[in-house]
C-alpha cells in the first residue's frame, strides 16, 4: 500500500518537473537573446553587425565605381535596398545607430565582428571566389590619356594660382571611368588659401560633372586618387581639372605635384552599343552633318525638302 502511494506521488510530480524544465529552457533562451544589453526597438548586436557589413561592402562597391563622389540621391537606392533586405526602416537603423554610439562598449563588440567578417571576405576575394574568369571582363582596357608633364614644382617665382589641365576627347564614351592619381606636398609657408583639387568631365552640350578634394599645406606627402565615371548618356568633349587651385594667393607658392597619371578604363566590346545609346538619348547634339546647299529657284511650292532631299507631293 505504501509503495502504491509513492508511485502516485511520483506520477503527480512528474508533469510539474517537466514544466519547470521547460520554463527554465525558455528563460535561458530569452536570456541569451537579451545578453547583448540592447533595449527594445534597437537592433541586436548580431543584426547590427550584418547590416553594417552590407553597408561597408556597398561603400567599397561605390568607391570602385567612382560613385562615392556623387550626390547622395544617386547612392540612396543602394542603401535603401540594404534596409529592405534586412527588414528594417531607416528610422529603426538611425535610432539603433544613435544608441550604439552612446554605448561604445557594445559598439566596439559589433565592429570587432564586422572587421573579422570583412577580413575573411577580403581573403576570399583575393582567392578569386567572387571573380570567375569572364571573357567580357578580359575585354576591359586601361589606357593612359595623360599627355602633360609628370611633375610640377611651384615656387615663389611661379606666376600661377591654378595648375589647370585639359585632355580633349580621345574616343571617350558613356560609362568610361577616368582615374587620376598623383603625389602632392604643400609646405606651410605656401600663401594660398582654400586649396583644392578638381576633376571634371565636360560634355558636348555644355554640361559638366565635377569632383573635388581639399588640399592641405602641412608638408605631408599625400597620394590622391580620383575614380570618376561618365554616368551621363552624352557625348564627352574633354576631361579637365586642376591639380592644384586656390581662391586666394598672396604671392608665395611652395608646392610639388609628382607622379601624375590619368587613365581611361573602358570595355572595348561595348563601345559601339554605348555610342548608339548616347546618340539615341540626345541625338540632336551629336554627329550633326551639315545639310547641302540647294538652289531653291526651281522648287515648286508643293515640294518639300527633308534632310537635304527633295520630296515629291503624294
Amino acid at each position: 500500500m505504501k509503495v502504491l502511494k509513492q508511485k502516485k506521488i511520483t506520477m503527480f510530480y512528474q508533469p510539474n518537473k517537466l514544466i519547470v524544465q521547460l520554463v527554465f529552457i525558455i528563460g535561458f533562451i530569452l536570456l541569451l537573446s537579451a545578453c547583448d544589453g540592447t533595449p527594445s526597438g534597437v537592433l541586436s548586436q548580431k543584426h547590427m553587425t550584418e547590416v553594417l557589413i552590407d553597408m561597408h561592402k556597398t561603400d567599397a562597391y561605390l568607391a570602385q565605381k567612382g560613385l562615392n563622389y556623387q550626390k547622395f540621391s544617386l547612392k540612396a537606392p543602394y542603401y535603401n535596398y540594404i534596409l529592405k533586405k534586412h527588414g528594417i526602416s531607416k528610422a529603426e537603423f538611425d535610432s539603433s545607430l544613435v544608441w550604439y554610439t552612446k554605448n561604445p562598449r557594445q559598439f566596439e563588440e559589433v565592429y570587432d565582428n564586422v572587421i573579422i567578417k570583412l577580413t575573411a571576405f577580403q581573403k576570399e576575394i583575393k582567392k578569386g571566389k567572387y571573380h570567375p574568369v569572364d571573357s567580357l571582363n578580359l575585354a576591359k582596357a586601361k589606357v593612359s590619356i595623360w599627355n602633360k608633364r609628370l611633375k610640377y614644382t611651384l615656387t615663389g617665382d611661379s606666376a600661377r594660382t591654378h595648375l589647370d589641365f585639359e585632355i580633349p576627347n580621345q574616343g571617350f564614351m558613356y560609362e568610361d571611368v577616368f582615374v587620376l592619381k598623383f603625389l602632392q606636398r604643400i609646405a606651410p609657408e605656401d600663401s594660398s588659401k582654400n586649396q583644392r583639387i578638381i576633376l571634371r568631365i565636360n560634355y558636348a552640350n555644355g554640361k559638366i560633372d565635377s569632383v573635388y578634394k581639399t588640399a592641405y599645406h602641412d608638408s605631408l606627402l599625400r597620394r590622391y586618387t580620383f575614380r570618376f565615371p561618365a554616368i551621363r548618356k552624352l557625348k564627352i568633349k574633354s576631361i579637365s581639372g586642376q591639380l592644384l587651385g586656390s581662391a586666394v594667393y598672396k604671392g608665395k607658392l611652395n608646392a610639388t605635384i609628382d607622379s601624375i597619371s590619368l587613365y581611361r578604363e573602358f570595355n572595348s566590346v561595348f563601345q559601339d552599343s554605348l555610342r548608339k545609346i548616347v546618340q539615341k538619348a540626345d541625338p540632336k547634339n551629336y554627329d550633326i552633318v551639315p545639310k547641302p546647299i540647294i538652289n531653291n529657284r526651281n522648287i515648286k511650292p508643293s515640294e518639300k525638302i527633308r534632310n537635304g532631299k527633295m520630296l515629291k507631293p503624294q
